[in-house]
């Protein structure tokens, strides 16, 4: 059975299917979700856990029970994700209420749980105090990667300090706008390391290279710093994408320009955010030439792609 094709009900027959009560009505969101807000005389058994399958056999007695599973709306895949996996694992008699939470609140019946008449977001909605938010440097981490024809070698960067200054920003005044927000962070490139050659007799030789004048020159530029022109939230942004573009000033070895790049900001809890992006940007605009073809001819094995690949993970407070 695909899910394409499993039976769907409306809000009428799930009622009927409740009141029949010889099958098992299955909420196949997270457990604090469901402890929240399920449609009366559901079980839980999230569908995005590893051990669904295990949960839903312990729910349900036979491969011939009536099984009916419910999410969160029309536009979420959960319970027909969740249909997929019980159709393969042999279970005969499966329907979805695709509707699910939304369209049962809509039909004007009530939710149990511990609040019931508060559905959450369906994304997390971005959340900035009007204050300043500093850096945790020890929280916080840049992976690098760097290629050739015919490798790639990756390390870290740690932060030293940096910000983000909301203060402009109302909460209560509808969207975040651009000039109501900015950023500042400081790397520590004396911190720059390598990863993938731990243990081996070039992992020094590298490092030694990296801090060298042919690539960082981490004696003479021992720090670089990101001061943001623009950030551009998107208020609608789903979870998964990213809810803001960042422009602004990378200064690297003694260089600036400008460089932007899409990324996450989020809350982590009521105190703290993180910003999470990754890119890719074009290292010689920064003066770092060594292997480039643009600047060299017969490089051999000394050749190297201009591009960085780098992924951070910012966490303020």
């Amino acid at each position: 059975m695909d899910a394409q094709f499993v039976e769907r009900l409306e809000v009428g027959e799930v009622v009927e299917f409740i009141e029949k009560g010889d099958g098992v009505l299955i909420d196949t969101l997270p457990p604090e979700h469901f402890a929240a807000r399920h449609i009366p005389g559901a079980v839980n058994a999230c569908v995005y856990e590893m051990v669904f399958c295990e949960m839903a056999a312990a729910l349900v007695p036979t491969m011939g029970t009536p099984v009916v599973l419910y999410g969160a709306g029309a536009d979420s895949l959960d319970c027909l994700a969740a249909a997929d996996k019980l159709a393969r694992l042999g279970y005969t008699d499966v329907a979805v209420f695709h509707g699910g939470l939304e369209e049962w609140l809509a039909a004007g019946r009530s939710l149990e749980g511990s609040a019931p008449d508060a559905l959450e977001p369906p994304h997390p909605v971005l959340v900035l105090e009007p204050r300043p938010y500093r850096l945790i440097p020890d929280e916080s981490l840049l992976r690098w990667a760097g290629r050739n024809t015919g490798s790639t070698h990756h390390g870290t960067l740690r932060f030293a300090s940096g910000g983000l200054d909301a203060t402009g920003a109302d909460p209560g005044a509808g969207p975040i706008g651009s000039d109501e927000l900015s950023a500042w962070f400081v790397i520590d490139m004396t911190s720059i390391s390598n990863t993938d050659l731990l243990g081996q007799d070039l992992h020094p030789v590298l490092e030694k290279h990296l801090h060298s004048d042919d690539f960082f020159f981490t004696v003479m530029f021992p720090e670089a710093s990101f001061i943001t022109t623009a950030i551009r939230l998107v208020e609608s942004a789903q979870a998964t994408r990213p809810n803001a573009m960042i422009q602004g000033n990378l200064s690297l070895r003694g260089m600036t320009s400008e460089i932007a790049f899409p990324a996450h900001i989020r809350n982590l809890d009521a105190e703290r955010l993180s910003i999470v992006a990754n890119l890719d940007f074009d290292r010689t605009q920064w003066g770092v030439i060594y292997g480039s073809s643009r600047f060299f001819r017969h490089l051999s094995y000394h050749l190297v792609f201009d591009f960085i690949s780098v992924e951070f993970r910012l966490l303020l407070e």
